[in-house]
């Protein structure tokens, strides 16, 4: 059950839950990045307006399925809804879906990533910028999937690099570094 209150032009808030767990639902956005928060201290969602989300919870508060289990072992995530822990990223994703008629799209499908993706994604995460976030959160994985993104990106006008490293910047951002001028630092004030 959730309710909601119109609070002006600064927000909305919203009554969430039913029974003991009640609680009032804020947000704030600050021209990029829409945070949900849920409860004072509580879960935050946030979501960059395209594909970009993340959930934080307050360490140990229980979470499970594909949030994990919040315990800050890592050794004993990526468990499955059937089948116990499991060591391929499909293979966990894929077993918290909901029944469909179609299979969910499989992200590790070989892509063979061109010089000019590479180049791309080179030049945004090792721009000087960027840079003081790579010892709190290694590039590697970002870089690949932003060549990725380059490589079999269609639209028109889009730039697909810059979507990745909206989403490494979120992630530097929880890590508590201020990267507020990424956009104009690499040269993605426009996608």
């Amino acid at each position: 059950v959730v309710s909601t209150q119109s609070t002006g032009s600064s927000g909305i808030n919203a009554e969430y839950g039913g029974g003991a767990r009640r609680g009032e639902v804020t947000y704030t956005f600050d021209g990029e990045i829409l945070t949900l928060t849920l409860g004072e201290g509580g879960t935050s969602i946030r979501w960059n307006g395209f594909n970009g989300v993340q959930i934080i919870t307050p360490p140990n508060r229980r979470t499970c399925g594909l949030c994990g289990n919040n315990n800050m072992k890592q050794d004993d995530e990526f468990l499955s809804r059937w089948v116990g822990r499991v060591k391929e990223t499909y293979t966990f994703i894929s077993s918290w879906q909901l029944p469909q008629n179609r299979e969910c799209y499989n992200n590790e499908v070989e892509v063979t990533v061109t010089q000019e993706a590479k180049e791309k994604c080179s030049e945004l995460f090792f721009n000087p910028y960027m840079l003081k976030c790579q010892d709190k959160l290694p590039v590697e994985k970002y870089e690949i999937a932003c060549g990725r993104a380059v490589t079999t990106s269609t639209y028109e006008g889009w730039r697909a690099e810059c979507n990745v490293l909206q989403s490494y910047v979120l992630e530097c951002e929880t890590q508590g570094l201020n990267l507020r001028r990424w956009r104009e630092e690499t040269n993605c004030e426009n996608s």
